[in-house]
């Protein structure tokens, strides 16, 4: 696994709010939670842009990719 973006939906061991934000796709795409088991986050990301748009993404895909988008580099903050 290289990234956050390759880690696999396992309605199984996903987080509440994880599978809450699935539910809520699978529901916009007319689907069932189950048809995205298995499925790469990075994937599932892609569709909630396709199916909500980057403006109007739900909030948990909007932090999602703001902590895996996040530079591994962090900025320098000079002396504390």
């Amino acid at each position: 696994m290289d990234s956050v973006s390759d880690h696999i939906f396992n309605p199984k061991s996903a987080s509440a709010a994880l599978r809450a934000a699935v539910q809520e796709l699978a529901s916009r795409a007319g689907r069932q939670e189950a048809d995205y088991s298995g499925m790469r986050m990075g994937d599932l990301y892609a569709l909630a842009v396709d199916l909500f748009g980057a403006a109007t993404l739900p909030e948990f895909w909007v932090v999602w990719h703001g902590w895996n988008s996040a530079s591994d580099d962090p900025a320098f903050w000079g002396d504390l």
